[in-house]
C-alpha cells in the first residue's frame, strides 16, 4: 500500500493556483493571439503555451481527488486536523469524463427509483465507489435537484415504513429490515459525502453560486410537492461535510424563516397529513424499543443542518461570531450576545434530536483549534452568558437533565480559562456535575483538567484541540490560571481514541507538521517514529536511524533552547548526524553548559558518546535500532524533559542508558 500525507491547506492552495494559472494563461494567450492576428503576425510560437495548459489539465484531476479524499478522512478524525493520511490506491484512475458519465448514470437510477423498491445495487455501488471524486460530485449535484434528492429519500423512507407495517414479527422480516437499514444508512452517508464535496469544489468545478439558495428554498417551501421535504434534505446535509458558505446560507436562511413565520410545531405540521406523520426515516436514531423494526422520523431541518455545522468550525464562527446581537438580562445584569445562538439555546425546542446537532455546532465553534480564530473565545463567552442568565427559562422546557444541561457543561468547561466576570467557572461546574451524580466528571472539572471541550462530530469522545497564539495571550493575562496550565499550548483529553499515525516522505512537510504536532499522535519519517503525549510533547522516538544528516536549522534550535532554563540549548533527541531533523518533535530544551560538579553536560557528555557509538555502527553497515523515551515528572508541563531512557540495538546487541537533563 502506497500512502501519502496531505497538508490540507497547502494542497488547496496549490489547486487554486493551478486553476487560476490555467484560466489566466488561456485568456491572455487568446488576447495576444487576437492582437497579433490583427497586425498579420504569426501566432505559431504561442502554441508552446498549450503544453503548459495540457500539463495543468493532466495534473489537476489527481490533485483534486487527493484533496477530496484527504478532507473526507479528516472529517472522520477527532479534532481539527491540518494533515490527513491517504491510501494512494483509493484514488480514482477514471478520466474526468468517465466520472461524469458515472454521475449521469447515478442520476438516471435516482430518477427511476420508486417507493417499495429495494435500493438498486448499481446505485449503491456508484455512490460508494465515487463519493469522494470531485468530478462525479460536481455532475451529480448539477443533475439532481434538491427536490429530486428529497423524493429519493422520502421514497426510501416509505419503503422502510412499509416493511415495518407488513412485518409479522418473523425473524426473516427483522433481518430483511436490518439489511435495508444498513444499505440505506450507507447510501445516505455516500450521498451526503458526494453532494457536500461538490459544494467545496473550486475553479471550473465550482457549483452555481445559487446552489445553496436552491436548497434553502426547497427546505422552507410552504407547500412542497413531497410532504416531509425539509426533513429529508436536512438528513442528507447531516451526513456530509459541506462548505462553510453552503452551511451558513441554509442555516441562516432557516433561522430567519422560523423567526419570521413564528409558528409552533411548524415542521411537524408540514410533515403530517391525515393524522399520520411522514418524513425521512433515520435508522441511526431508531426506536430503542423496536429497532430495527421501529424507526424515528427526521422532520426538523435545523437539527440536521446544525449537525453538519458541528463538522465545520468555520461555519460556526460565521453563524455564532458574526451577525445581529440581542440583549439579555437577569438579576439586574445585561449582556449583548449572538442572536442566533440565543435562539438555539434559549428559545427553540428540539423534538427530533434533543438539541444534539445544536450542541455539536456550538461545541465546534467555541473549541479552540490549531490555526483557528480567537473568535472562539468570544463565542464561548456568549454561550456562558446565555446558559447562566437564562437558566430558569431554559429549564422550563425540559427535564432535570436535558440538552441545556449538556451545553452548560460544555460552556463552563470551556470557560475555565476564559476571562469572564463572576463566580469561578470551575467551581460552578463541579457543583453542577455533582448535583447530577456525575462524580467522576465533577472531580475532573473541579481540578480544571478539562479546560476546553468539544465532543461534536466525534460521537461523544473528548477531542484534542490546540490554542492559537492570540488565545494563549488571553490566557496569559489571567490572574488565576489553573495549576499546570500556565504554559500549555495544546490541552484537553481523549479516551478510547486510537492514536492517529502520520507518515511523511518529505522533510519540509514533516517539519511543518512537527512544529505544530497534535497531542497523542505518531509521526513517522525516514524509518523513525515520534510519539506525542496529551500536551503534544515527544514521549518516544524509536526506529532505525538512517545515519544521513537531516540538516540543522539554527534559528529553530536556538528558539527551542530559550524555552528551557538558563544553560539550555536546543537538544536533538535523535542526533542530526543520525538523521534526526531539527523540529519540535526531535529538539527539546536540554542542558548545554558544564555542570557545577565538573561533569560534562548532556549535550556533550555520555549522550554524545552513545551517538558516536551508533554512528560508527552505521558506518560499518551494522543494523541499528533505537528506543528513546523522554521522561517528564507528573508536575512538569513544560517541553523540557527531566531525563531520557535510551535503549539501542546494534546487530541485536542491547545497550541501555539513563541520562538526566540536569540544570547547568
Amino acid at each position: 500500500m502506497s500512502t501519502a500525507s496531505i497538508d490540507l491547506e497547502q494542497m488547496a492552495g496549490l489547486i487554486r493556483a493551478m486553476e487560476n494559472a490555467s484560466t489566466e494563461l488561456d485568456d491572455r494567450v487568446a488576447s495576444v493571439r487576437g492582437h497579433m492576428t490583427d497586425v498579420w503576425l504569426s501566432t505559431d510560437e504561442l502554441d508552446r503555451v498549450n503544453g503548459v495548459l495540457t500539463w495543468i489539465g493532466e495534473e489537476l484531476p489527481g490533485l483534486r481527488r487527493r484533496l477530496a479524499l484527504a478532507r473526507h478522512i479528516e472529517a472522520q478524525t477527532p479534532g481539527v486536523q491540518t494533515y490527513a493520511q491517504i491510501d494512494e490506491s483509493q484514488i480514482s484512475t477514471a478520466t474526468p469524463e468517465e466520472a461524469r458519465e458515472r454521475a449521469d448514470r447515478a442520476a438516471e437510477l435516482i430518477d427511476d427509483y420508486g417507493e417499495g423498491d429495494d435500493i438498486p445495487e448499481e446505485l449503491r455501488d456508484l455512490l460508494a465507489e465515487n463519493a469522494t471524486d470531485p468530478y462525479f460530485a460536481q455532475r451529480l449535484a448539477e443533475q439532481v435537484s434538491p427536490e429530486e434528492v428529497s423524493d429519493l429519500v422520502m421514497d426510501m423512507s416509505a419503503t422502510r415504513q412499509g416493511m415495518v407495517q407488513s412485518s409479522i414479527g418473523m425473524s426473516q422480516d427483522v433481518e430483511r429490515i436490518d439489511e435495508f437499514d444498513g444499505q440505506y444508512e450507507q447510501f445516505l452517508d455516500d450521498l451526503g459525502t458526494s453532494l457536500g464535496l461538490a459544494t467545496q469544489n473550486t475553479g471550473d468545478l465550482a457549483l452555481d453560486p445559487e446552489y445553496a439558495d436552491r436548497w434553502l428554498q426547497a427546505i422552507i417551501e410552504e407547500n412542497p410537492e413531497t410532504i416531509g421535504q425539509a426533513g429529508a434534505l436536512s438528513l442528507v446535509i447531516s451526513r456530509g461535510t459541506w462548505s462553510a458558505d453552503f452551511l451558513t446560507t441554509v442555516a441562516q436562511g432557516v433561522y430567519d424563516y422560523e423567526r419570521d413565520v413564528d409558528e409552533r410545531d411548524m415542521w411537524y405540521n408540514r410533515s403530517s397529513g391525515g393524522g399520520e406523520l411522514y418524513g425521512a426515516i433515520d435508522p441511526v436514531h431508531g426506536d430503542d424499543e423496536g429497532a430495527p423494526t421501529g424507526y424515528s422520523v427526521h422532520y426538523d431541518p435545523l437539527a440536521g443542518i446544525m449537525a453538519a455545522v458541528g463538522r465545520s468550525p468555520a461555519a460556526g464562527h460565521q453563524l455564532f461570531g458574526q451577525g445581529p446581537t440581542v440583549e439579555i438580562e437577569a438579576d439586574g445584569e445585561t449582556a449583548q450576545v449572538n442572536a442566533f445562538m440565543e435562539y438555539l439555546i434559549a428559545r427553540r425546542r428540539w423534538p427530533v434530536d434533543d438539541g444534539a446537532g445544536a450542541r455539536e455546532a456550538i461545541a465546534a465553534a467555541m473549541t479552540p483549534f490549531e490555526g483557528g480564530d480567537v473568535i472562539s473565545a468570544d463565542i464561548a463567552t456568549d454561550a456562558r452568558a446565555i446558559v447562566t442568565m437564562k437558566a430558569e427559562e431554559i429549564e422550563e422546557r425540559g427535564s432535570d437533565t436535558n440538552w441545556f444541561s449538556e451545553i452548560g457543561h460544555l460552556v463552563l468547561d470551556g470557560l475555565g480559562l476564559i476571562p469572564v466576570v463572576g463566580e469561578p467557572a470551575d467551581a460552578v461546574n463541579a457543583v453542577w456535575y455533582a448535583a447530577e451524580g456525575n462524580v467522576i466528571d465533577a472531580g475532573l472539572s473541579g481540578a480544571a483538567l478539562i479546560p476546553f471541550l468539544g465532543w461534536g462530530a466525534t460521537g461523544g469522545k473528548w477531542t484534542r484541540r490546540a490554542l492559537t497564539a492570540q488565545e494563549l495571550t488571553i490566557l496569559g493575562r489571567l490572574d488565576n490560571v489553573p495549576t499546570g496550565f500556565d504554559n500549555v499550548s495544546m490541552v484537553a483529553r481523549a479516551d478510547g481514541v486510537e492514536l492517529p499515525t502520520f507518515e511523511f516522505s518529505d522533510l519540509a512537510a514533516f517539519n511543518r507538521a512537527a512544529d505544530s504536532a497534535h497531542p497523542n499522535a505518531i509521526y513517522v519519517f525516514n524509518g523513525v517514529a515520534w510519539e506525542t503525549d496529551a500536551l503534544g510533547r515527544p514521549i518516544r522516538v524509536s526506529g532505525s536511524p538512517s545515519g544521513s544528516a537531516a540538516g540543522r536549522n539554527p534559528g529553530v534550535q536556538r528558539g527551542i533552547g530559550h524555552e528551557g532554563i538558563d544553560g539550555d540549548v536546543g537538544f536533538h533527541i535523535l542526533a542530526d548526524s543520525l538523521g534526526g531533523p531539527t523540529n519540535r518533535l526531535n529538539v527539546v530544551p536540554g542542558n548545554g553548559k558544564p555542570l557545577g560538579d565538573g561533569l560534562a553536560n548532556l549535550n556533550q557528555g555520555q549522550y554524545a558518546q552513545m551517538e558516536r557509538y551508533l554512528r560508527e555502527a552505521l558506518g560499518n553497515n551494522q543494523s541499528v535500532q533505537v528506543d528513546i523515551v523522554p521522561r517528564y515528572r507528573p508536575d512538569n508541563t513544560t517541553t523540557r524533559p527531566d531525563s531520557f531512557r535510551v535503549q539501542t540495538w546494534v546487530d541485536g546487541e542491547l545497550r541501555e542508558f539513563d541520562f538526566a537533563n540536569r540544570p547547568g
